[in-house]
This record gives structure tokens, C-alpha cells and sequence, in this order.
């Protein structure tokens, strides 16, 4: 714009204000640095002002009063147009990506949600189950104890049967006892070195028997000789058997389980496939809940998973299921992986 024209009407409307009515115009501007711009001083502009005016042109008859058909101001309404049809587009895109990265951004705090709300829930069963464990081993050790003293003066079949009947579920509590306090109250991981290989064929040994016996396929993928694993060895046997064994008991007869490992450069993952049905939306949710009644196919006593889950973070790893559609389902126990390059064999998986 040009400096003295817009300083002419910025005084002009100034003064019209100060004698007509306040319109906000002009409420940032200074009158001082305006005179100066055009060379005058107050007795001057106060002269200009009161000279008389010229009379105003005649308004033409034909004058159009309505602003939108004024040639300029319609030219004007149409480049505005033109410009918000053209980038119009462009701003569809930037919103779009914008509510993008925020359902990006809401999906992770939801995760990160309930991965704490788990972990809370997990660690506070694993404070009650300590507790309970420890109280009801006591009195079932008497129960037991009692039982097994009269078994062996009594008689009576059917009184002998009903007191093995006593021990053997006295057997079995303690069983669930033992299990429920590996997970509430695991031993403090004896961290070293070890072949995943070795896991896997020391847990194929461990559920060969079981899978026979249901007529399940246990198939064993070869490992890399160089995939080693920096925790506890036992420990880590001990979870993998366990997602093993629930994959067992989901598979249906003629079905088949898959063990394997994938590795990459700071973990080690043995990953457990089944042919079973797979877990629902509600079993899925409370899959790492202990005695979980609700999954498909009965999964074993609901320990499995809450247990190896409870073993792979006290050795630096994690449980996690992998979603495959039309797939198999699937287990991941991840843990780190050895940075060693050379190693000698850890003798503590037999």
C-alpha cells in the first residue's frame, strides 16, 4: 500500500471518529507518528480541517447499492473462492492425518493402560495367593497326614477307597499350591548363559508322554545353534513347558503343537503354536488371570500362562499373544538374549 494514502485515511479516520463515533479503527494507532509521516503539524492538519469541503460528485442514478455486484468486489468474492476450493482439498488431508496420529496416540495410552492395569492386578493375586498358600498348606498337610495313618489299619473297602479318595485330592491341592506359589513367589532368577535349542528339546521330553496320550502332533522347528538366552534356565523351561502344555490340552485329538524360536538382535522369543480354537475377546482379556474358567478347549488348571508370564518378567522378558488370522494360535515367550558370541554349555536345563 502506499504510506501517504494510508496515512491520509488513517487521519481521516481518526477525525472521524473523534467526532462522529468510537469504530475501533484507529485505536492502536498514533496520531503523532501519522502527522509526521506526512509532514504536518497540529495548527496545519486543524486548517485542512476546517476549510470548506467540495461539493460530493453526483451519485450517478444507475449506481448499484448492492456491494456484491460491484465488479471489484465480486472479482474479489470470487478469487476467495477459487483460493478455499484449492486448498480446500490440502486441508482435508492435514485433518485427516491430524485425527490420525491422534487415534495412533489414543490406542497406545490405551495399551500402555492396560499393560499397567494388568501388571497391578497380576502383582496384587500374586500377594494373595502367597498368603493363602501358605495358610492352606497347613491344614491339608494335617488332612493328609491323618488320612494316610488310617489307610494303612483300615479294613473296609469302601472306607480305604474314600481315604485314598481324601489323598489323592489332598495331592492335588497341593499341587495347585505348589504352582500357585511359583507364580506368586518365584525364586530369584539365577541369571547365565544357555542354548534355546536346549529349551526346547528338554520341554519336547517333558510333554512327549503327554502329547501321545492325546493324540496330539508335537512338532520341534531347529533352532540356530548360535541363539543363546541370558537368563534362567530353569526358570525359562519351566514357562515355555507351560504355554506348551496349555497348547496340548487346547489342541483337539489329531491336532498338532508347534515349538520354535525367532530371535532378533536383543531378544530371544520361544514361540508355541496349537491347531485349538483359539481364545475369545472375554478369554483373551483374562488370559493371564489365575483359574481362569472361561477359555476354549479348557486350558489345564488356568495357571499356565499367569505362571509363565510371572517367570518371563522376572528374567527380563515378557508373555504376549499374537493374533493370526485364520491362523494358529500363538504364544511369544521373549527374554534377552545373550551377548556372549562364544559360550560354554549350560548344564543346568537337565
Amino acid at each position: 500500500a502506499d504510506a501517504d494514502l494510508f496515512s491520509i485515511v488513517q487521519l481521516a479516520v481518526h477525525e472521524a471518529e473523534l467526532r462522529t463515533t468510537d469504530l475501533a479503527l484507529t485505536r492502536q494507532a498514533d496520531r503523532g507518528e501519522t502527522l509526521a509521516q506526512l509532514g504536518l503539524d497540529e495548527a496545519t492538519c486543524a486548517a485542512y480541517l476546517q476549510a470548506p469541503v467540495e461539493a460530493a460528485q453526483a451519485i450517478p442514478a444507475n449506481h448499484e447499492p448492492d456491494p456484491r455486484k460491484v465488479p471489484l468486489v465480486r472479482n474479489l468474492l470470487l478469487m476467495a473462492a477459487e483460493s478455499r476450493r484449492r486448498n480446500g482439498a490440502a486441508l482435508v488431508v492435514r485433518l485427516e492425518d491430524r485425527a490420525d496420529e491422534l487415534h495412533r496416540a489414543l490406542a497406545g495410552l490405551a495399551h500402555l493402560s492396560d499393560e499397567s492395569i494388568r501388571d497391578a492386578k497380576l502383582a496384587a493375586l500374586a500377594e494373595l495367593a502367597a498368603g493363602a498358600g501358605h495358610e492352606i498348606n497347613n491344614p491339608l498337610a494335617v488332612i493328609s497326614g491323618n488320612a494316610q495313618r488310617l489307610l494303612r489299619t483300615e479294613q473296609n473297602p469302601d472306607k480305604e477307597e474314600a481315604l485314598r479318595l481324601i489323598v489323592r485330592q489332598t495331592q492335588r491341592i497341593n499341587g495347585i499350591l505348589r504352582d500357585l506359589m511359583q507364580f506368586a513367589r518365584p525364586t530369584r532368577p539365577d541369571v547365565q548363559p544357555f542354548a534355546a535349542p536346549d529349551v526346547l528339546l528338554a520341554v519336547r521330553d517333558d510333554l512327549i508322554s503327554l502329547a501321545v496320550e492325546r493324540e496330539v502332533r508335537f512338532e520341534l522347528a531347529n533352532a540356530p545353534a548360535d541363539a543363546w538366552v541370558e537368563a534362567d534356565a530353569k526358570q525359562i523351561r519351566h514357562a515355555v513347558t507351560a504355554l506348551a502344555r496349555n497348547a496340548i490340552e487346547a489342541a483337539a485329538r489329531g491336532g498338532w503343537v508347534h515349538l520354535s524360536c525367532e530371535f532378533s538382535n536383543h531378544a530371544i522369543g520361544f514361540v508355541i503354536e496349537d491347531s485349538g480354537p483359539g481364545l475369545d475377546d472375554e478369554a483373551l482379556e483374562h488370559a493371564f488371570d489365575p483359574f481362569f474358567s472361561g477359555r476354549s478347549a479348557g486350558r489345564g488348571r488356568g495357571l499356565g500362562l499367569p505362571t509363565a508370564w510371572r517367570l518371563a518378567r522376572e528374567n527380563g522378558g515378557e508373555v504376549r499373544h499374537e493374533s493370526v488370522v485364520s491362523g494358529p494360535t500363538r504364544f511369544v515367550l521373549s527374554v534377552p538374549r545373550s551377548s556372549g558370541i562364544a559360550h560354554t554349555p549350560n548344564r543346568l536345563i537337565a
